[in-house]
Order: C-alpha cells, then sequence, then structure tokens
C-alpha cells in the first residue's frame, strides 16, 4: 500500500514539474481586450465569443497553467468600422476581429474574395479556400506584422451575398436607376446594370431604408434577420455573387511578444479549428435565415444560373482589374487568381470564367 502511495506521490509530483518545465516559468495571468466594429450579436462575432475565447483559455489554462482574463469591446465600444486596425496597431486593443472591406485601401489585397464575384454560396468551403489562401500566400501575413504592427491570428468567412430591397423585381431592368448600397469592395458587382451604387454598413442599413437612403442591399441572409432588415424589405433574391472572407483575427505584435511560446501555439492552433467552427456556424445560421424570412412574409427566390451569367456579363473584368492594381500597389496581385482556381479545383463552376479572361 505504501509503494503504491507513494508511486502516486511520484506521478503527481511528475506532473506538477511537467506542467513548470512547459510553461517556463511560474503560472501568469495574462489580461487581453478583444474587439470589434459590429454588435456582438453578428454571426462572425458570435462565433469568436462562443468558440474562440473559450477555447483559447481553456487549453492555455489545462496545458500551460497559465490564466487569461478577457475585456470585451464589440459594437464599437473602443473601434468603430474602418478604425479596427489602427486600434490593434497602436495597443488600443490586443485583438480585434477586423473587417476587411473597411479598410479597402490598407488590406486590398487580404480583400481578394470581393474580386472574385458569384464564387462559392457554402460558407464551410469558403471558409477553408480563405484559409488556404492565407497559408500560401505568406504576404498576406507580413503585411499585417511589418506595415501594421499586428500578428494574423486566423480567417473565415461570412454567408452567400444576395440581394434584399423594398421592392419586388423579376428582371434586371426593372433595378435601373434604384440605389443599392454595399459594403465598398464589393459596390463593383452593380457595374454595368444601371444601379446606382451607394456605400454603407449594417450599422446604418435599417434606418437608412427607413428613410430612403438606398432602396437596396447586396447583403447576405443571416445579417437580414440579425439585423432586422426584414422589416423593413420586401424581396430577397438569392444571386449567388458568393460566401465573402470578411472576419480577420489578428493580434497586436507586443501583446504576441508578451506571450509565451506554448501559449502562442495554442492561439493558433485554436484559430484554425475556429475556422472550421464559423465555417459550419454561418452556413446554419445562413440556412435558418432563409426559412426565416419566408415565414415572416419576405418574397425570397434564387436566381437561375442564367441570370446568373447575364449578371457577371454586364461586370467589366473586376478580377483583372483588381490583379493590376494589388500588384501596382506591390502586392501580392496572384491571391485573386489563387482564390479562383482553389474554388475550381473544389468544384466550384463560375457564371463567367475568370480565369481564362486573365
Amino acid at each position: 500500500m505504501t509503494s503504491r502511495l507513494a508511486r502516486r506521490s511520484l506521478a503527481i509530483l511528475g506532473a506538477a514539474f511537467a506542467l513548470i518545465a512547459a510553461t517556463g516559468a511560474e503560472a501568469a495571468t495574462y489580461k487581453l481586450k478583444i474587439g470589434a466594429g459590429h454588435p456582438a450579436a453578428s454571426a462572425w462575432i458570435a462565433s469568436v465569443r462562443e468558440f474562440y475565447i473559450p477555447r483559447v483559455t481553456e487549453r492555455v489554462a489545462k496545458e500551460t497553467g497559465h490564466k487569461l482574463e478577457w475585456t470585451e469591446a464589440w459594437g464599437g465600444s473602443v473601434c468603430k468600422l474602418g478604425e479596427c486596425l489602427e486600434a490593434v496597431e497602436s495597443g488600443l486593443l490586443d485583438i480585434a476581429e477586423l473587417q476587411t472591406p473597411f479598410e479597402p485601401a490598407k488590406l486590398l489585397a487580404h480583400n481578394f474574395t470581393f474580386f472574385v464575384p458569384f464564387g462559392t454560396p457554402d460558407p464551410r468551403l469558403a471558409a477553408k479556400i480563405v484559409w488556404d489562401v492565407y497559408e500560401s500566400t505568406p504576404q498576406l501575413k507580413k503585411v499585417l506584422e511589418d506595415r501594421y504592427n499586428q500578428v494574423y491570428l486566423g480567417s473565415s468567412a461570412i454567408g452567400n451575398y444576395g440581394l434584399i430591397t423594398t421592392f419586388a423585381w423579376k428582371d434586371f431592368a426593372e433595378l435601373r436607376g434604384k440605389k443599392i448600397a454595399a459594403a465598398g469592395p464589393n459596390l463593383p458587382w452593380l457595374q454595368g446594370t444601371g444601379v446606382v451604387g451607394v456605400q454603407s454598413n449594417l450599422n446604418e442599413a435599417y434606418t437608412s431604408f427607413q428613410t430612403g437612403v438606398y432602396e437596396g442591399w447586396v447583403m447576405f441572409a443571416d445579417a437580414i434577420i440579425s439585423f432586422k432588415l426584414n422589416e423593413v424589405t420586401k424581396q430577397f433574391v438569392d444571386l449567388h455573387f458568393g460566401s465573402i472572407h470578411t472576419p480577420l483575427l489578428t493580434m497586436n505584435k507586443d501583446t504576441w511578444k508578451d506571450l509565451p511560446a506554448n501559449v502562442q501555439k495554442i492561439f493558433l492552433e485554436v484559430a484554425r479549428e475556429w475556422n472550421e467552427y464559423s465555417g459550419k456556424s454561418i452556413y446554419e445560421k445562413q440556412e435558418a435565415a432563409l426559412a426565416r424570412m419566408k415565414e415572416v412574409g419576405l418574397d425570397v427566390r434564387p436566381a437561375t444560373f442564367e441570370m446568373k451569367q447575364a449578371w457577371a456579363k454586364l461586370l467589366p473584368n473586376i478580377p483583372k482589374q483588381r490583379f493590376d492594381e494589388i500588384n501596382k500597389a506591390g502586392l501580392p496581385g496572384e491571391v485573386v487568381y489563387s482564390y479562383v482556381k482553389a474554388l475550381k479545383a473544389a468544384g466550384h463552376q463560375f457564371p463567367r470564367d475568370w480565369e481564362a479572361e486573365r
């Protein structure tokens, strides 16, 4: 009995010494402030709160003995849309969920999915391919680190874009002269259609619909429900513009350097898990939102492949234009076609062969 207790005591001591060796020091508490411009109810923020934060916290405590304490600052309480890159750069936030379309100049190359209209409508596939493109294009990470004092943690995708309007329409001709909003980098999706493009963001969408600032939004289904846009609109046409990369997690480089290597490793590993979790979560919310829109009386209809072909034919060669623009800025323009090729390799059929026209 004594021998068994002795062996057990030695095992406990061994585990304790192993934990100390793993941490390389006594256990410490790291306080981190995380934020974003969108509110916590946004599907992409929800995935960070529901999965990333608790998963990282749990693994750090279990595997390193260290402790993480979080302060959450969503909904623009620290940085509004278009300010979060700078908030992380300056250290105002330790971590942020950046939204690439609201940094069209500084994150030009990171907006690569916006430059490929009619990509995959499946957020699960989009999230995976976005991750792969970042891995195969290290300069995207290097831009964040060298120019903006932050470390890339992970990336994901949001839902498939369609067109929600305050009026019903069936033919393109009925859209001419109508004011339609988009986030910025996807405004070119409206070129050639006769639509009047208006740059906007979700935080102001509901009021803008009410006051007639615009009559439509290039928008994805789950945001229509979560931002209650179904209350001020009549129709959603699922045009399959594509599931787009906008969520981007980064950490201030100085904060990163203060973390032990084993903690850094966990942040990166969980970001990969978050990418998959987020893609699945967004997909489920997208399907639920489409069903919900129908339940509350919104006219929801899918676009035919022929309709998408006709729309795509009206557009300028956006991928080629952006490829040239990104290269001119000294950034990796090839990222646009890397995304096109990855989607095609995964079986996606574009209504227009952007790669053949490069």
